[in-house]
């Protein structure tokens, strides 16, 4: 952890859906089916997360938080239940209130909880406690609409010795107990390998679905899902956490401009490319880690991992002070939508505008492979169509080759075969060099395999010149990008109306 399902989920003994926001309840079947179009978001204050969260427990902070995620079109919130603190074998009578406070306060604004049980525990071989204490907790939510589903535990890890056998050992009883769909996740390392060994370890015990966790390149994110969703089929998967970190420094991407503006843009079109990767792919709506930033004294000094590392700190929607980043607008579309196949754009008509670290004014969500001589803006007093275009200056000797605007499209997995087609306008003073559109395939690893290029834009040509190109994707390819090129450019270069078809 950074520490949800459109598709009916499934396998024990009641059928909890969700229909117009209410909980509806059918006759008990042959199976136990996860809510179907879960809307879900993780849940930390921001003032109080992991274990802060109860020991500093601030039911109004928590109340205005949960209105928050329900006018997102959340139908869910992920609520984290730490074992130790909240007492074990047998849970505290207090983090017991506490813990029914919560439910209620998201009942009240149209939430469902999903528990998540045994964080930051990991004393495997006492099942005898652990049934106990799941026992202790959750009888009393034994059939109430208000909780959707449980995850056994976050991130668990199938190497751990005695990890699995637990699971094995815990999955049934807690559907037994709590009467409600039982889920369970890996780390975000190797999803793929660690779901195929816990499912095989589990045996006849399996969960009624499972979580995959996904923190890397939004190109990936496609291969990563197909072998997950492989891994663990014929049961259900879920995105159950996902997320980019507007910290400075965090270069997951390279070339994203280090500014408060370039990267909460940046984590906007981060949640468009995976929601629609996850939507392409038949899987639930993904699941954002988490709702706000966390202030300084937020996160408790027991996890290494996370404590005093800033990016763990800047994962949110919200601003620590409340306000909304464009990923808040970005979620609302996701929840809202009926498939997110109209989150296909990236900003090609260079509308959009973030601001780097010097104040300039740059095309939002794409990224700069920066060059000796060159410098990069938006360009306001120029366009094709609209309000501006996308500009690369050089200077001196001209731009190096390497100068060059670049953005993966939100449907950037390929396969072997797949025809990817970039379309695009362009015009330059006079001395241009070297000003073309290009398509490059990378494997899953980041190496190039392949790419096309435009044909080369006229220099001295007056106006705006039509530029295309198009290429099947090569054995190895895992991804397309999609680059803006001025090589050898003195003057400028300008760029609008990109396009991208892939089939």
């Amino acid at each position: 952890m950074r520490s949800k399902l459109r598709p009916v989920l499934g396998v024990a003994t009641c059928l909890v859906a969700f229909a117009g926001g209410s909980a509806v309840h059918a006759s008990p079947g042959d199976g136990m089916r996860v809510p179907q179009d879960v809307r879900s978001i993780s849940y930390f204050p921001s003032h109080g997360g992991w274990t802060l969260m109860w020991t500093r427990f601030d039911a109004d902070a928590i109340d205005r938080d949960l209105s928050r995620i329900s006018s997102l079109g959340a139908n869910t919130v992920r609520v984290i239940v730490p074992t130790l603190i909240f007492g074990y074998p047998l849970p505290d009578a207090t983090m017991s209130a506490r813990l029914e406070t919560v439910v209620d306060l998201a009942a009240r604004h149209g939430l469902f909880v999903e528990l998540t049980l045994f964080d930051w525990w990991h004393d495997y071989g006492d099942v005898v406690g652990s049934r106990r204490w799941v026992a202790a907790l959750l009888s009393s939510y034994a059939d109430d609409a208000r909780v959707a589903f449980v995850e056994l535990k976050n991130e668990i890890k199938p190497q751990d010795e005695g990890a699995a056998e637990w699971a094995a050992a815990l999955i049934p009883y807690v559907r037994a107990i709590a009467h409600k769909p039982v889920g369970i996740s890996v780390p975000a390392l190797d999803p793929a390998s660690d779901l195929s060994l816990l499912r095989a370890a589990l045996g006849s015990a399996q969960p009624d679905f499972y979580s995959a966790h996904f923190y890397w390149r939004p190109e990936l994110a496609g291969g990563y899902l197909v072998a997950a969703k492989a891994a663990v089929a014929p049961l259900p998967l879920q995105v159950g956490e996902t997320g980019y970190s507007t910290a400075i420094p965090y270069e997951i991407l390279p070339g994203v401009p280090s500014s408060p503006s370039a990267r909460e843009a940046q984590q906007a079109y981060y949640l468009r490319s995976l929601a629609f990767a996850a939507d392409r792919l038949g899987l639930p709506p993904i699941a954002p880690w988490i709702l706000s930033d966390f202030a300084p004294e937020a996160i408790p000094a027991d996890d290494p991992g996370v404590y005093g590392n800033p990016r763990e700190y800047r994962f949110g929607l919200y601003r620590v002070g409340g306000e909304a980043k464009p990923a808040v607008a970005e979620l609302r579309s996701i929840f809202s939508s009926r498939g997110v196949n109209r989150l296909t754009g990236f900003n090609g008509g260079f509308e959009d505008a973030v601001r780097d670290e010097d104040g300039r004014a740059l095309p939002a969500f794409w990224r700069i492979r920066r060059a000796s001589n060159a410098t990069f803006s938006r360009d306001a007093s120029v366009a094709h169509h609209g309000l501006a275009s996308a500009r690369i200056d050089g200077a001196g000797t001209g731009t190096r080759p390497d100068a060059a605007f670049v953005i993966s499209p939100p449907d950037a997995a390929v396969q072997s075969g797949n025809r990817s087609t970039i379309t695009g306008f362009a015009r330059a003073s006079s001395t241009c060099g070297d000003v073309r559109l290009a398509l490059r395939w990378f494997s899953a690893e980041g190496r190039a395999v392949g790419g096309v290029q435009s044909k080369s834009l006229q220099c001295g040509a007056h106006g705006w010149r039509r530029l295309h190109a198009n290429g099947v994707a090569p054995s190895g390819a895992a991804y397309v990008s999609i680059f803006l090129r001025a090589a050898g450019t003195v003057g400028s270069a300008w760029f609008d109306d990109v396009s991208y078809v892939r089939s």
